[in-house]
This record gives C-alpha cells, structure tokens and sequence, in this order.
C-alpha cells in the first residue's frame, strides 16, 4: 500500500495544470515570420530546402495565439485566407523538440513541431516523408 501512495504522490507532484499553454513569453518567437524556403523528400532521402517565392506570414502574440494569411493545416507556401491558431512552448526553442507545437484552429488534432534554427523558425510538418518549412523574422 505505501508504494502506491509514494507513485501517487510522485505523480501528483510531476504534472502540471499548464502543460497546454504557452508558458511565458518567448521574445524571440514572437512578431511576424515570412516563409522563406520548403522542404520535402521523394522518400529516398534526397530532399533539401528549396528557396520558395511566397506572401505567406505567421504572426506569433505573447499570449500563446498565432496568426497565418495561409493555411496552417498542411504544407502550402499559397498565402490566402486568414487562419489562426495557439502555440505551446514547454522546452528550450533552439533544438527540436515535440514539447514545442503549433495547433492550428480547424485541424482535428493536427500538431506543427517547430524550432529555431539560426535566423530561422523551422515548422515540422506530420509527413509520412520529411517534409517541413522554413521562416525568417521580418
């Protein structure tokens, strides 16, 4: 019995109510960001970034929302109607890490991992292949 009760408690003392919300601000990710190169991968591993001439922007705000003229729910460098979503950042923004996501508003639980990388954000896109996109800080 006491062994349940020491897992409970490290349990209750692991998780957090916020785990969904952007915790605090991220002066480096927010502001305007404009699409700047794309990648994909045929599937033999060939794939590079590509130079993309492209209007589409992602506005990050201090309060976890974020705004696209594009759409956020797939890998399109077309700009076009406003879309919006939330942000979540749980880990450090300079390395991958699935703890850091985009979730755009009208894509059933469709995650966007991101990162920066240099001068850029990198967007990692649920491919079967790799896939993903690259912005920089207007």
């Amino acid at each position: 019995m006491r062994r349940w009760v020491v897992i409970y408690l490290v349990l209750m003392v692991s998780c957090s109510d916020g785990d969904d919300v952007a915790q605090g601000p991220a002066p480096q990710l927010e502001g305007v960001w404009e699409l700047v190169e794309q990648y994909a991968d045929p599937g033999d591993g060939s794939g590079d970034f590509k130079k993309v001439d492209s209007d589409k922007i992602i506005e990050f705000f201090e309060d976890g929302i974020l705004s696209s003229n594009g759409e956020l729910c797939g890998l399109q460098s077309a700009s076009g109607d406003k879309t919006y979503g939330t942000y979540v950042v749980n880990d450090s923004l300079n390395k991958f890490s699935i703890d850091n996501y985009i979730l755009p508003e009208d894509c059933d639980n469709y995650k966007i991992f991101f990162h920066l990388e240099g001068q850029h954000l990198v967007l990692s896109y649920p491919c079967i292949e790799g896939c993903g996109q690259k912005y920089r800080k207007q």
